[in-house]
C-alpha cells in the first residue's frame, strides 16, 4: 500500500510532495510511492501517536508520528529485537532468502557518530582514525608491528563498547562485489557516498569528515538473527525503515515490485548521487544487527564536500525517470 487508504493522510502527503523543501517533498513522494508496506504495517503508523494535529496533518506531527514509529518498531534495543516490524512476520513478503547470505557487503560509516556512540579511550575521532588507520596497515606484509599490543588493546575495548551502546535497527548495506572497483580510486570515500545514495554524510576541505569501510559476510548476520529468533536476517526497505527519530529519509526511494527484475538490482536501489549524470546505481539490502570485529574495519577515508539539495534533487529525478514506468502509484504524485 502507500498510505490512499487514509484520505486526510494521503491528500497532506499530496500537498507536500508539491512544496519546493526537499527534505518535505521527497519524503511525502516517496511514501506516496511506497507499494511494498503490509497493510498491518502501515495501520501501525497511522495508529501511532501522536497523529494529525487538531487542524489535520502537518510536517511536525507527520515527522513526530514516524520518529515514535521508529523508536517503538525498529530503533528498538537487542532485548527487544522480536518487536522489529522490519524483520517481523508482518513483513515476510519484503524478506529475502537465506540463499543471499553468502555474499560480502559493505557499509561506509562516520567516526564521528562512532566516536560519539562510545568515544572509549580515543580523546577525539581523529585520534580513533589514525589507530584505525595503523590497524589496517598491520595486515600488510611485514607491518605486523606497525601496531603496539596497548593500540590493538585500545581498539578491542572501542569495538566491544561500542557493540554494548548500538541498537539493533536495521542496517543499510551494500553488495560488495558491486562497488569493490571504487575501492581502488584515490576518492573511494566520496564515490562510495555517492553510489550508495548517502546525502548526510559529508564534510569541507577544512573540516573533512572522517569514514570508515566496513566490510563483512552476511552469513555472520544470518547467524545472529537465529540466535536472536527473529523471523528474518534482510529485508527490501520500506519508507518506514529509512529515517530516524527526527524524521523521515529524503535520499531514499522506495523499490517498486515490479523492477524486481532488473538487472542487477534485486534487493533494493541506492538513489545515486553521482554529479556526472550516469545511471550507476547499486543494490541495498537491511540486514539485522550485526556486532563488529576488528577485522571487519577496512578503509578509513574522509569526504571533503555536502551534497547539496540541488544535487539531491537532480538524483531522484534521474532515479525516478528509471523507474516511472514500473511505479504502481505514479499517479499519486506530481
Amino acid at each position: 500500500m502507500a498510505f490512499q487508504s487514509d484520505a486526510p493522510f494521503a491528500g497532506f502527503l499530496r500537498g507536500t510532495a508539491r512544496t519546493p523543501v526537499l527534505e518535505e517533498s521527497a519524503p511525502a513522494v516517496n511514501f506516496l510511492l511506497e507499494e511494498r508496506l503490509p497493510m498491518t504495517r502501515e495501520q501501525a503508523f497511522l495508529t501511532e501517536k501522536p497523529g494529525p494535529a487538531l487542524s489535520g496533518w502537518d510536517i511536525p506531527s507527520w515527522w513526530q508520528t514516524f520518529g515514535n514509529h521508529y523508536s517503538e518498531k525498529v530503533a528498538l534495543p537487542l532485548r527487544r529485537a522480536l518487536g522489529i516490524s522490519t524483520f517481523a512476520a508482518v513483513n515476510q513478503d519484503n524478506h529475502l532468502p537465506r540463499e543471499e547470505s553468502h555474499q560480502d557487503v559493505v557499509r561506509l560509516e562516520s567516526l564521528r557518530a562512532l566516536h560519539q556512540l562510545y568515544p572509549g579511550d580515543f580523546d577525539s575521532p581523529s585520534h580513533l582514525a589514525t589507530e584505525l588507520r595503523m590497524l589496517i596497515r598491520s595486515r600488510q606484509p611485514r607491518e605486523a608491528d606497525v601496531i603496539s599490543d596497548e593500540q590493538l588493546s585500545r581498539l578491542t575495548s572501542w569495538v566491544e563498547g561500542l557493540n554494548g551502546r548500538r541498537d539493533a535497527r536495521p542496517a543499510f548495506a551494500a553488495p560488495f562485489g558491486e562497488v569493490e572497483r571504487i575501492l581502488a580510486a584515490d576518492d573511494w570515500a566520496t564515490q562510495l557516498r555517492n553510489v550508495l545514495g548517502l546525502a548526510h554524510l559529508g564534510g569541507s576541505p577544512s573540516k573533512p569528515l572522517l569514514v570508515v569501510l566496513c566490510r563483512y559476510n552476511l552469513a555472520r548476520v544470518e547467524r545472529a538473527a537465529r540466535k536472536a529468533k527473529v523471523k528474518a536476517w534482510a529485508a527490501i526497505p520500506t519508507v518506514l525503515d529509512a529515517g530516524g527519530v527526527s524524521g523521515p529519509a529524503a535520499a531514499f526511494f522506495p523499490f517498486p515490485k515490479d523492477a524486481a527484475d532488473i538487472n542487477p538490482f534485486g534487493f533494493g536501489v541506492t538513489v545515486s548521487l553521482a554529479r556526472d549524470g550516469g545511471l550507476n546505481f547499486k543494490s541495498e539490502l537491511l540486514h539485522f544487527k550485526l556486532d563488529y570485529t576488528l577485522d571487519d574495519f577496512a578503509m578509513v577515508g574522509e569526504l571533503t564536500d555536502e551534497v547539496t539539495d540541488a544535487q539531491l534533487a537532480t538524483a531522484r529525478q534521474r532515479h525516478f525517470d528509471l523507474l516511472e514506468q514500473e511505479l504502481r502509484y505514479r499517479s499519486d504524485v506530481p
